[in-house]
This record gives C-alpha cells, sequence and structure tokens, in this order.
C-alpha cells in the first residue's frame, strides 16, 4: 500500500524536477537594445526597450523605441500602446508619426495613419517613403486626385531642381487606375 504512494511521489518530484526554469526576467540593457535595433533585430531591441522601460518608465524616448521595435517586428497591437504612451508624454518627431502611421494602416486605421503621414510629411517634406505611403493610402480612400497632386508636385520641384522625377511610375498606376475607373 505504501509503494505506490512512494512511486506517486517521486513521479511529482520527477516531474517538478524535469519544469524548465521560468525564463529570467530581461535585463533594463539600453546598450543591448540600441545595438539590437541597430543590427535589425528588433524583436530583441523591443525586448530590451521594454525591459529598461520597467525601471525607468518614464523615458519617452525609449518609449518610442519601444514602440519602433514593435512595429518593425510586425507587434502592431503592442506597439499602438507604446505610441499613445509617448505622444501623451509630448514625443512627436517625423519618424515617431512615420512609424505610427505603419503600425496604425497594419490595424486597419487607415484614417490615422493619413492624419500620421501628412504630420510627418509637414515635418520633412522629402520622406520619400513616407509620401508614396501616403498617395497609396489617399487612394485607396477614393481620393486619387490629391494623390496625384501630391506625387506630381514632388516631382515638379525634383525636375525645376534639375533632379530626375521619382514618382513617375506611381504616377502612371494611378493615372491608369483612374482611367480604368471611369
Amino acid at each position: 500500500m505504501f509503494k505506490p504512494l512512494a512511486a506517486a511521489g517521486l513521479a511529482l518530484t520527477l516531474a517538478v524536477a524535469c519544469k524548465p526554469p521560468a525564463p529570467p526576467s530581461q535585463p533594463a540593457d539600453l546598450n543591448t537594445a540600441d545595438r539590437c535595433y541597430r543590427d535589425g533585430n528588433f524583436v530583441c531591441a523591443a525586448s530590451n526597450y521594454y525591459g529598461y522601460l520597467q525601471a525607468y518608465p518614464g523615458d519617452t524616448r525609449v518609449m518610442a523605441m519601444e514602440a519602433f521595435s514593435l512595429t518593425r517586428s510586425g507587434q502592431h497591437r503592442k506597439a499602438r500602446y507604446w505610441y499613445q504612451k509617448a505622444e501623451a508624454a509630448g514625443i512627436g518627431t517625423y519618424d515617431f508619426d512615420a512609424n505610427y502611421a505603419r503600425t496604425l494602416e497594419a490595424l486597419g486605421d487607415l484614417d490615422g495613419a493619413i492624419k500620421y503621414n501628412r504630420r510627418a510629411l509637414d515635418l520633412v517634406p522629402s520622406l520619400v517613403d513616407v509620401r508614396g505611403d501616403l498617395a497609396s493610402q489617399l487612394v485607396r480612400k477614393g481620393q486619387s486626385s490629391e494623390a496625384l497632386k501630391l506625387l506630381k508636385s514632388f516631382d515638379a520641384d525634383l525636375v525645376s531642381k534639375e533632379h530626375p522625377p521619382y514618382f513617375s511610375g506611381q504616377i502612371r498606376t494611378i493615372e491608369d487606375q483612374v482611367k480604368g475607373g471611369s
């Protein structure tokens, strides 16, 4: 009668002893986070920025970097939280706005993405990726003429400075879509 209980106790002891240890809490290592970000390892960066924020929750630059890392690693729901928190703390740079727009677009908030891409272009009008993204978003909202104006004005400025136009292909695609939809 005592043998089965002893065997059961041994099995329980072995099960507990064979459990993997709990993962260590992420250290608050800002240098590692920045290095991971520079190296394009955004999951590592997000993990380390998050650990740093546990120790220093008011660091607004790190809030923004956490959001950027989450955006770049495709974790848009988590990123939105950090964008909101950083924005409430006063962050408002062109890269903040452009990255926030990416997250909002990925979450299906096209109006929000357009708003933040416009804000980024207000700060730095030469951002071609943001300008192209905004034009695509405007087309999806049915605002093709505004998208064309956005792209053509940029290209006209380039040509006036004796540079080749940048958005010729995107402009042609939008014009073809407009003609095809008529």
